[in-house]
């Protein structure tokens, strides 16, 4: 057995996993998503179709993603053609998500960085000149 954490996208919000389910291997960690997903999305598939759920190992490295929409049972009455351009759509918004996300980190890590090195310069301003 081996554990998988399974994190829930909305947006670029996502809610984490604390505990962690012990399955058999990714074939059933996805088949646990998709039922996850299934679940979540029972009659509110328009609102939650650009959800997704990013399975994770027990490192928290992530294995792959469930798209809500690839598994909308609603969706296969629609024509083939739309159901391909929303799943498309879903991937970019979700890409797009995660680069906001890590894109804010990066900036907070930068601000962080440079409000250090102003008490730094300020710090030697401060020193007695030889």
């Amino acid at each position: 057995m081996r554990l998988f954490y399974f994190l829930l996208k909305v947006g670029s919000q996502t809610f984490p996993d604390v505990e962690g389910q012990e399955l058999a291997d990714e074939v059933a960690a996805r088949d646990h998503a998709v039922a996850v997903a299934q679940e979540l999305m029972y009659n509110r598939e328009n609102q939650t179709r650009l959800w997704r759920i990013q399975v994770c190992d027990d490192y928290l490295h992530p294995c792959f993603e469930v798209l809500f929409a690839a598994v909308d049972p609603s969706l296969p009455k629609l024509p083939a053609n739309l159901q391909g351009s929303i799943e498309r759509v879903v991937r970019t918004a979700g890409a797009l998500n995660d680069a906001m996300v890590q894109m804010r980190a990066t900036l907070r890590d930068c601000r962080e960085t440079l409000a250090r090195a102003d008490q730094f310069l300020s710090s030697i301003s401060r020193l007695p000149r030889a």
